[in-house]
């Protein structure tokens, strides 16, 4: 591959979107009027235009569906106009603008920054972490919240029940919510515009809410576009998912990942033995001397979604996602085809980029435990997405 083919193919990866985490933010949290105010917009805009479909035909939970190339908007009479009470509007064209002028593509960290956030770092669990939640009860209760599978964050949710609007006829149960792929927003769902619960309904939303901010075990990866603000592999990384790398032994292992699905034995010469140990989520590889005892781990290797190894990366993740969350831009391309990230491969610290022409990539990192010994963690991509972790001692 040419230097001038590579570079534009590189340039392509690295702009691709990631999980940058938000600066704090000064914004303020999300209340009913903007959301009104918003899709009152969107509807002038379907009053003076025809709509792409037949709305009488296309009835739906949220009411008649009106879809236009600018958005799509759902009401409670087939014919739009004025009087017509708005439900819900979702946008999924890049052109439009969203509340507080988000858009479709936008990256998370500028959805974070558009609007109140008391958790910068995303800490929670694995399955979603709280923002925020204002208690101005009875009155009002705002809140949000990210909703992930592990590192990757599915919706981002803004909602705001406000009792004034209603009369005191319960709560309303509005919000919006921000459809995520890839770290940048797919779709903006505005919803719940003419919804009412009741103030039991609202305490129970309540204490769900409450509920999940209590476990802030799990926290975002931290990424950026300039790897000079990133640390390089280090032995912090080497804790992950409940495994201490390092130290680990069977035991560990098992207390962790439960029993394996297979254990062999292997001899190795006049040396010792070779134990390989298969689990669901992954594979881990012990060296034993040769009376099978002390045991030092030797690999791990995980080719299946779900289990997340050093900085969390995880198959299926893209390149970009993974190289903007280590150390890089301290070297330079040696050859057409190898970028050395930072260090030297030869002291053992080092992080180092290798691309083929067919879209597959390596990256390589390397560290000196305090006991002298080294540690190579080695990703594999496929057409650019992760397809192999492997982390052994060298």
């Amino acid at each position: 591959m040419k230097m001038k083919s590579l570079l534009c193919m590189l340039l392509a990866v690295l702009l691709l979107p990631g999980i940058a985490l938000a600066e704090e933010s000064t914004a303020d949290t999300l209340m009913l009027s903007e959301l009104t105010e918003w899709a009152a917009r969107y509807q002038a805009r379907a009053i003076a235009s025809e709509p792409l479909n037949i709305p009488k035909e296309s009835i739906t939970e949220d009411g008649y569906e009106f879809i236009y190339d600018f958005a799509t908007l759902y009401a409670d009479t087939p014919v739009m106009s004025k009087d017509t009470e708005i439900s819900a509007v979702v946008i999924t064209s890049p052109k439009e603008e969203g509340p507080r002028g988000t858009m479709v593509d936008d990256t998370i960290a500028v959805i974070l920054a558009a609007y109140y956030n008391e958790n910068d770092e995303l800490a929670g669990s694995r399955e979603s972490a709280a923002l925020y939640r204002v208690d101005l009860l009875p009155d009002m209760l705002q809140w949000a919240q990210v909703q992930r599978d592990g590192q990757r964050v599915e919706t981002i949710q803004y909602a705001v029940h406000e009792q004034l609007t209603t009369g005191g006829d319960g709560y309303t149960d509005a919000g919006v919510i921000y459809t995520m792929q890839d770290g940048t927003v797919s779709a903006i769902r505005v919803y719940g515009l003419d919804s009412r619960i009741t103030e039991q309904e609202m305490y129970a939303v309540y204490t769900s809410v409450r509920d999940a901010s209590v476990d802030t075990s799990y926290v975002q990866v931290p990424f950026s576009y300039d790897g000079a603000s990133l640390t390089p592999f280090d032995g912090e990384d080497l804790h992950f998912s409940g495994l201490p790398f390092a130290s680990m032994k069977p035991e560990d292992a098992i207390t962790v990942l439960g029993e394996p699905i297979d254990d062999q034995w292997l001899e190795d010469g006049e040396n010792g033995y070779i134990r390989t140990m298969t689990f669901a989520e992954c594979e881990i590889t012990f060296l034993y001397d040769a009376a099978r005892a002390n045991a030092e781990v030797y690999m791990l290797l995980i080719t299946e979604d779900g289990f997340e190894g050093p900085r969390a990366v995880r198959i299926g993740d893209t390149f970009a996602s993974v190289f903007n969350r280590f150390r890089n831009g301290e070297g330079e391309f040696d050859g057409l085809s190898r970028e050395v990230l930072y260090g030297d491969e030869n002291s053992g610290v080092f992080g180092v980029a290798e691309y083929g022409a067919d879209a597959s990539a390596t990256l390589r990192y390397g560290l000196v435990l305090e006991d002298g010994s080294r540690v190579v963690l080695h990703l594999t991509f496929t057409t650019m997405e992760l397809s192999e972790v492997m982390l052994y001692v060298k």
